[in-house]
């Protein structure tokens, strides 16, 4: 049925295999098309939130579908407008000539492009580089205007190859310079000398053998169906960083943990930290690749069995400052990777393209500036108002008066909405999502409950290794009372409720958040004082 127009498989979507009505779904959800809206909520069409991306490039990089183009990458975009229901506006940008990009989300192509004069960088959300060249550095403006960038809150996502590849553009942007390394690595490191070489023993080849094979033993590899496995970084009750953290349905571990493989990736820099604003936040190392014994990939020599730290991130908004992400290598988004064009190989198979592409998508979300989550987090939690069960599922009577619910049923929903963004999206988003909305209400709760924010020494020494008290009891029964309340809000909990309705979504969940978090508060402070009697 392939040949009919969208709105004749739409029509006879009952003819369709599952598989077939799933992916005529997603397309509706896409393009939003006119003969759609007698069948959806009225809310599906409201205005989106607009995200401003600028994705720049040099030397034999391009946006086409060769080798060494983004193409496959740039599908992440219209992958997050279907489930995020958020409109991405790309800027495809090439220091030298530009290839052009025929998807949708791109509307804008700039040739010869400089920092300081191309652009405002000041009105993009985030900003991805995906550097080669290897001689020389960008212009001093043209550090400046991205250092102005980023401290004004906006993310940057850098990465090159191994040796020098990428060093022009990358290797003298603040903070950048310090979380990867851009050349080989010097002599009287923590690593031995050429660990990001393109030939030596030490080089970071991650290529996988193929069944029957011991090492990999040729350069194409990289190119097929079988990925590298990565080790990830794992924090509270096994929860990985959000950039690592993908739906159970897509991998059951709730783990991104394979990536493309390349016979020379470049690597992250060990830990350290920076001091913005006065503030010290330190970088974190998220995941880590392995090296097998052996490997030539070709004519390279013999690998000696190591790893390396692959991902890094920076989270700058601690400091009031823009993200900061980095990756070993481009080759873990380009096509020759991930579709194998250009080699006699087929690449990786949809399933494990699925899994990367998650990855892609968690970097375009934790990085970008907080309006976007701020303004996306309405949508959010009036869809789960409306098209889950968090109340309902958890009272006998939802429309109880708020003050005449138990603690432990308040609690109840604020649990199952969490499980349920879990579940949609991933399991570090649904706790990220909520953190992100109490940041706003109470930051000193928000910062107890971040499991990602890196320890002070002070803190990693604590006379015990858990907190005393469950602080999750507290969040949970707090966030349910501001869903009760939105629920029991005539202007917000029925579908025909008017855009305008969204205004008002954030003041109603606080004053229900305060009611839950004061209403703990006083709970708790009966059971300590309960306790105490016994000292």
């Amino acid at each position: 049925m392939e040949h009919l127009d969208l709105e004749t498989r739409f029509k006879q979507m009952h003819l369709l295999g599952r598989d077939e009505r799933a992916a005529l779904i997603k397309e509706l959800t896409i393009q939003k098309p006119d003969f759609l809206k007698p069948f959806t909520p009225k809310y599906w069409w409201w205005r989106r939130c607009k995200t401003k991306v600028l994705i720049v490039a040099d030397s034999s990089l391009n946006f086409g579908m060769t080798g060494f183009g983004l193409s496959e990458f740039l599908t992440t975009f219209n992958e997050l407008e279907a489930l995020s229901g958020t409109n991405y506006e790309v800027t495809l940008a090439h220091r030298g000539g530009i290839i052009n990009s025929p998807n949708p989300v791109v509307v804008d192509h700039i040739s010869s492009f400089n920092f300081e004069t191309s652009v405002d960088l000041n009105d993009f959300d985030q900003v991805w580089l995906f550097a080669f060249s290897s001689g020389g550095s960008i212009t001093a403006n043209e550090i400046n205007a991205i250092e102005d960038y980023m401290n004004k809150g906006g993310g940057l996502f850098a990465t090159g190859d191994h040796g020098s590849i990428g060093r022009t553009m990358c290797s003298s942007i603040p903070r950048v310079q310090d979380m990867r390394y851009w050349t080989n690595t010097p002599t009287g490191s923590t690593n031995a000398t050429n660990e990001v070489s393109m030939t030596g023993r030490r080089r970071n080849d991650t290529n996988q053998p193929r069944p029957g094979n011991s090492v990999a033993d040729t350069f194409d590899h990289q190119s097929d169906s079988i990925p590298q496995t990565i080790a990830v970084r794992t924090f509270q009750n096994g929860i990985p960083h959000p950039l690592l953290s993908i739906k159970k349905t897509l991998r059951p571990s709730g783990i991104i943990d394979i990536m493309p493989d390349h016979p020379h990736e470049g690597e992250a820099a060990p830990e350290t930290s920076f001091t913005v604003n006065g503030i010290n936040v330190p970088t974190q190392i998220i995941a880590t690749s392995f090296v097998n014994g052996g490997n030539t990939s070709g004519t390279k020599d013999e690998t000696d069995p190591h790893c390396f730290p692959s991902i890094a991130v920076w989270d700058g908004r601690q400091a009031k400052v823009g993200r900061i992400v980095i990756d070993s290598t481009w080759h873990h988004f380009v096509n020759i990777n991930l579709n194998g064009a250009g080699s006699a190989q087929g690449g990786l198979t949809a399933a494990d393209f699925e899994v990367v592409r998650n990855y892609y998508m968690n970097i375009a979300k934790w990085m970008t500036r907080r309006k976007f989550i701020i303004c996306w987090r309405k949508y959010v939690m009036v869809d789960l108002l409306n098209n889950s069960q968090i109340v309902e599922a958890s009272l006998d009577n939802p429309n109880e008066d708020l003050k005449d619910i138990s603690l432990a049923d308040l609690n109840s929903i604020g649990k199952l909405a969490e499980e349920e963004l879990a579940s949609k999206f991933n399991p570090s988003f649904g706790r990220y999502f909520l953190l992100d909305l109490v940041q706003d209400l109470k930051a000193e709760l928000a910062e107890t409950l971040d499991v990602w924010k890196p320890k002070s020494k002070k803190e990693k020494t604590a006379s015990y290794y858990q907190s005393w008290v469950n602080i999750d009891l507290i969040l949970h029964t707090a966030v349910g009372a501001g869903f009760l309340a939105l629920h029991a809000d005539g202007r917000l909990a029925h579908d025909d409720f008017s855009e305008k309705a969204l205004d008002i979504v954030e003041k109603v969940f606080a004053e229900g958040f305060e009611f839950g978090y004061k209403s703990s508060l006083k709970d708790l402070k009966t059971s300590y004082n309960s306790v105490l009697k016994d000292l």
